[in-house]
C-alpha cells in the first residue's frame, strides 16, 4: 500500500469492560453541538450472532467526562449496522433507532431533552437531508437472505415471496405513512438475469444524495454458482427513473458530490456476461476461478479490475478510477465536505486494523492509526470493522474497535492533518 505514516492522538474511549459500538460508516454519531455521541451498549458477554435477539441499550456517550447515559433499549439490531441509531436531520435533540414491538419492526423517535418518545409503525434506514422521509429495506427479508444486516427476531416471520410487494420502502416521518418505494421485481428485471428465483434477491444500502434529489441503493442476489452478485442503481426522489451504475461486484461507497459517487467496484470486461451464462461452473474453468478468488492486493486488482471508481449518476459511462494506486484497497469511506480528505479503513488483517486519510487534491494517503484486532468470535457476521466516520466539524474520527475482546468506541484526533 502506498501510504505514509502519521501517529494520531486518541482523545477518548468508552470503558474497556463494556461492549459499546456505533454501527455503519454512513452515520455521524455526534450531536449537533458535538458534546455527545449516540451509541449502542450491550452486555459484556455478547459476542455471537444469537445474541442479536437480546435487548441492548441505546445510550449517549459524553467523551469529556466519560459518562454513558442510557436513554432506551432495542431488540432490532445487528453487529454491522446496529439499530440504525442516528440523529434526526434538522433536530438537535432527537435520536432515531429501530426496535421491535408486538413482533414487528418500528422506529422510535426519542427526544433526549424532554424524554418524549414517539413510535412509528415502520423502520428507518437512511434519512433525506431535510429529515422528512426515510428509505428502508425490508428487514424481515434481510433476516432471511442476509442475516448480518437483518434483525434476528424477524427471522420467525415468513419472507415476502411476491417480488412486486417487496423492495425498498419510503416513510413519511410526519404522518408515519409508509409505501413501497421501488419493488424487487422492477430492479431485478432491469436487465436479464441468469436466475429468476426471487427468493434469493434483496435490495439494501439505500442512501440519499447530499442535495436529497436522488437515492442510490444496491440490488443483491445469489448466483447459481454460489457467489453474491451486487448491482448499484440510482433513482430520483420519486422512484420513477432507474439507472444502473455498476454490476457484478459493488462494495462500499459514499457521495463525492451531488452528481458523483465513490464506490469500490469491479469492471472486468465481459466477466459479468461470462458468469451470467453459467460458465464459471465449467470443470475446465473451476480451478482458475478458485485461484482468482484467492488473489489479494494488486494482483487481484489487476486481474479483476477492482478499484475505487468515481461514477457520475448523470453519465455512468464516464466513470474513472479514483485514487489509484495510492488508494488500492476496499474499505469503508466517508467523504468530508469541508476539506479534501476522505477517511477510510481496511479490513482487519493479521490482528491489525488501520485507519487512513486520503487527500483528493494531492493524492497523499496517510495511515493515521492502527488498532489491534482481537475479537472473541470468528463469525464474519459479528466482525468488528472500524467503520470510521467524521464528526460534524470533520476534525475528529469515531471508530468501532475490538482490541481486548470487547467493543469500544474511540475518537481519533486528526485536526493537525486536515487543517494543514
Amino acid at each position: 500500500m502506498g501510504e505514509s505514516q502519521f501517529r494520531s492522538r486518541i482523545l477518548a474511549s468508552t470503558p474497556s469492560e463494556s461492549n459499546c459500538f456505533i454501527g455503519f460508516h454512513d452515520i455521524i454519531p455526534w450531536s449537533q453541538d458535538g458534546s455527545r455521541l449516540a451509541i449502542h451498549r450491550t452486555n459484556p458477554a455478547f459476542c455471537e450472532m444469537n445474541h442479536c435477539s437480546e435487548p441492548i441499550e441505546i445510550c449517549l456517550w459524553h467523551p469529556e467526562n466519560g459518562q454513558i447515559e442510557t436513554v432506551d433499549t432495542t431488540t432490532a439490531w445487528n453487529y454491522q449496522q446496529g439499530s440504525r441509531l442516528q440523529w434526526l436531520p434538522g433536530h438537535s435533540d432527537i435520536i432515531v433507532f429501530n426496535s421491535i414491538e408486538n413482533g414487528r419492526p418500528v422506529s422510535v423517535y426519542r427526544n433526549v431533552a424532554t424524554r418524549e418518545r414517539r413510535v412509528v409503525q415502520a423502520p428507518i434506514y437512511a434519512f433525506s437531508p431535510d429529515g422528512k422521509t426515510s428509505i428502508a429495506p425490508n428487514f424481515t427479508t434481510l433476516a432471511h437472505r442476509w442475516k448480518a444486516y437483518g434483525y434476528l427476531r424477524l427471522e420467525k416471520h415468513p419472507p415476502i415471496e411476491n417480488p412486486d410487494a417487496d423492495g425498498l420502502w419510503l416513510l413519511d416521518v410526519a404522518s408515519g405513512n409508509q409505501r413501497l418505494f421501488i419493488s424487487t421485481r422492477r430492479v431485478a428485471e432491469y436487465l436479464p438475469l441468469p436466475s429468476q428465483d426471487y427468493s434469493k434477491h434483496f435490495l439494501c444500502h439505500a442512501t440519499f444524495s447530499p442535495d436529497g434529489l436522488h437515492v442510490v441503493f444496491l440490488h443483491r442476489y445469489f448466483h447459481p454458482d454460489g457467489g453474491l452478485i451486487s448491482r448499484m442503481f440510482v433513482t430520483d426522489r420519486d422512484g420513477k427513473d432507474l439507472t444502473m451504475l455498476a454490476q457484478e461486484k459493488v462494495s462500499h461507497f459514499d457521495w463525492l458530490d451531488e452528481d458523483s459517487i465513490l464506490v469500490w467496484a469491479r469492471f472486468a470486461s465481459g466477466l459479468a456476461q461470462v458468469r451470467s451464462r453459467g460458465l464459471f461452473k465449467s470443470p475446465l474453468l473451476a480451478p482458475f476461478v478458485r485461484a482468482a478468488r484467492n488473489f489479494k492486493g494488486r494482483w487481484k486488482q489487476k486481474l479483476l479490475s477492482e478499484a475505487y471508481y468515481a461514477i457520475s449518476i448523470s453519465d455512468p459511462k464516464s466513470r474513472r478510477r479514483f485514487g489509484w494506486p495510492n488508494l488500492e484497497w476496499d474499505g469503508h469511506p466517508m467523504v468530508a465536505r469541508s476539506h479534501h480528505w476522505i477517511v477510510t479503513d481496511y479490513y482487519p488483517s493479521n490482528q491489525y486494523a488501520p485507519v487512513f486519510l486520503y487527500n483528493t487534491h494531492s493524492s497523499v494517503c496517510l495511515n493515521v492509526h492502527t488498532f489491534q484486532y482481537n475479537p472473541r468470535s470468528l463469525d464474519s457476521d459479528v466482525k468488528c470493522d472500524l467503520h470510521p466516520r467524521w464528526n460534524r466539524s470533520e476534525r475528529l474520527i469515531a471508530v468501532d474497535t475490538c482490541e481486548s475482546g470487547y467493543r469500544q468506541v474511540r475518537i481519533v484526533d486528526v485536526e493537525d492533518v486536515v487543517k494543514a
